[in-house]
Parts: C-alpha cells; sequence; structure tokens
C-alpha cells in the first residue's frame, strides 16, 4: 500500500511510549518528517518493540531454497528476495495451484497477479491501492481476469467471497491497521487463506522511518488472534545486509552499492542467506498466515 493510506493529510503527534497502536499516538514514517518526528518515532517504535520482546506466537524460520533465491537476485532487499522465494515455495502447500478469486491489498503495478500465473493459479485478480500504479497490460491468454481499485483500504469491500488474500508489506502503512484486519474474516469462502508479509521489531533499524511500525509477535497476535502461524522472513545476515549496504549509504551517503557493484552484492546476498541459517535471529519480516 502507498504511503499515507487513509486520509492522506500530514499530522503532528506527541512523542509519547504507548503500547496502543492507535492513529492517535503513532507517528508515521512515511512522508516529509522535522528531525523532532525523526526521534519520535525511533524512540516511540523502539519502545513499543521492546516492550512485548518475547512474548506472543512461536515462529518458525524460513530457509529460501539457494537455487530458487539465486535467481531472484536482482539488486533486491534481502526481504524482498526471501519474500519472493516464500511466496514460491509455500503458497503452493497452503493452497494447490488451481482457479482461484485473488484479492492483494497494496498491489502497487499488481506484480502478484504474474507470480501467481507462473505459479499455476489462474481465476479472478482483484488489486487495491490507493496510489493508482497498476500496470493493466497483460497478454491474451493471461490465465486471471482482472480488477483493479484505486480506493482507500478500509472502506474497501470485495464484489465477491474470495480464496486468497496477499499482502506484502502494507498493513504498516495503515493508519488503523487493526480495524481493517478484524473485517478480513468476512470476506472469505470457507477454506480460505490470507498471507501477509509483515517488517519484524528488529526491521527499525534497516528501515529505520518506514509506516507507522513494525510487528512483533505479541502484536501480530492481539490483531490476527491465536490461531496464525508465524514465519521468521530473514535473520541476522539479512539484517545485517540491509542495514550496512543499503540503508547506510543509500539514505545517509547517496550512493548505492548495490546497483555499483552488483557482483560484489550478489555475493554479499549470498553470504547473507547462509548468515540466516546459521543465525535465524532478528527478522525483517514475518509472514502471517491465517486460515478460514
Amino acid at each position: 500500500m502507498s504511503p499515507g493510506v487513509g486520509d492522506g493529510r500530514k499530522q503532528r503527534f506527541e512523542c509519547v511510549p504507548a503500547l496502543g497502536d492507535s492513529k492517535q499516538n503513532e507517528v508515521c514514517g512515511d512522508g516529509k518528517m522535522s528531525a523532532g518526528d525523526r526521534v519520535c518515532y525511533l524512540w516511540q517504535n523502539l519502545w513499543r518493540n521492546l516492550a512485548t520482546l518475547g512474548r506472543g506466537p512461536a515462529a518458525r524460520s524460513f530457509a529460501p531454497d539457494m537455487a530458487r533465491a539465486r535467481a531472484e537476485m536482482s539488486g533486491q532487499s534481502p526481504s524482498r528476495l526471501i519474500t519472493n522465494v516464500f511466496i514460491d515455495t509455500e503458497l503452493p502447500n497452503l493452497m494447490p495451484p488451481r482457479q482461484l478469486d485473488v484479492l492483494e491489498v497494496g498491489c502497487g503495478a499488481g506484480a502478484m497477479a504474474s507470480r501467481l500465473a507462473v505459479l499455476g493459479y489462474s481465476g479472478s485478480y482483484t488489486g487495491v491501492d490507493i496510489q493508482d500504479y497498476f500496470k493493466r497490460e497483460r497478454g491474451a491468454d493471461f490465465p486471471f481476469t482482472i480488477d483493479f481499485h484505486r480506493a482507500d483500504a478500509h472502506t474497501f469491500t470485495p464484489q465477491r467471497p474470495i480464496d486468497l488474500m496477499i499482502s506484502v508489506s502494507t498493513l504498516e502503512h495503515i493508519p488503523s491497521d487493526a480495524k481493517l484486519i478484524a473485517r478480513f474474516p468476512g470476506f472469505f469462502k470457507p477454506g480460505g487463506v490470507e498471507v501477509h508479509i509483515l517488517p519484524a521489531g528488529a526491521s527499525l533499524l534497516p528501515y529505520l522511518w518506514h509506516g507507522y511500525r513494525q510487528y512483533t509477535p505479541a502484536k501480530l497476535a492481539g490483531r490476527f488472534g491465536p490461531d496464525i502461524e508465524l514465519v521468521r522472513i530473514g535473520g541476522l545476515g539479512s539484517l545485517l545486509l540491509h542495514t550496512l549496504v543499503i540503508t547506510a549509504p543509500e539514505m545517509f551517503l547517496r550512493r548505492s552499492p548495490r546497483r555499483a557493484w552488483p557482483g560484489v552484492y550478489e555475493k554479499m546476498m549470498w553470504l547473507a542467506l547462509r548468515l540466516d541459517r546459521v543465525l535465524p535471529v532478528c527478522p525483517t519480516a514475518y509472514a502471517v498466515i491465517r486460515k478460514h
């Protein structure tokens, strides 16, 4: 979902640490921020993440197949790479490829529809986003009928029950994410599945000012309920690679080593993924799976 989902207005907040993630006491890291806003954002989210550390349901680690990972290496962040491999690997096990009604919240250009088509899915794909970056050009043999809605996710309701919902790095940009998540169960056919990728608490270090919040297992259980499966995306290697090679040089030095030296970056990514297997701590994201 694009930054600023909701009313789109810049708001000021008092910098008070609060466990409740309400719109009134959350600073948004999207868009223009003052120095005070930035300090407030970091302090508020650090405090809340630490306050829920070690609580909530257990999560398993996802170790991407290295051959699949190599095929995905194209200068993207480690979290995005692992997420792509996770979708390709795990989704067919959750829901074997067949005809489905799919909803993607925060669809962007709609690349997920093409990824699902490659995996063997077909049917109807509905994308919703507050901004219109959607690529409508599809071949005549594309296996999905495509429907895009430029709309506020808080108020959007699919026209018919769905089998599968996907969101990738979307819910952290939603002001009232808990209220939105509470609406999701009413969207599904029996047997439907939700798959959401959200930034983990440790991602505050590499992402800094991004969205409204990060998520710990306790926060995710509070929003989605206890009957969810949590999967760690990335680990210490991914965290260090993103922080040292992407965030530090690109945000503060205005340099991009991953684009300047793609071959070197690929080798560093390979080492980071190997380190993730040994130290699957401090994930950069969580995958949330909820079945209906």
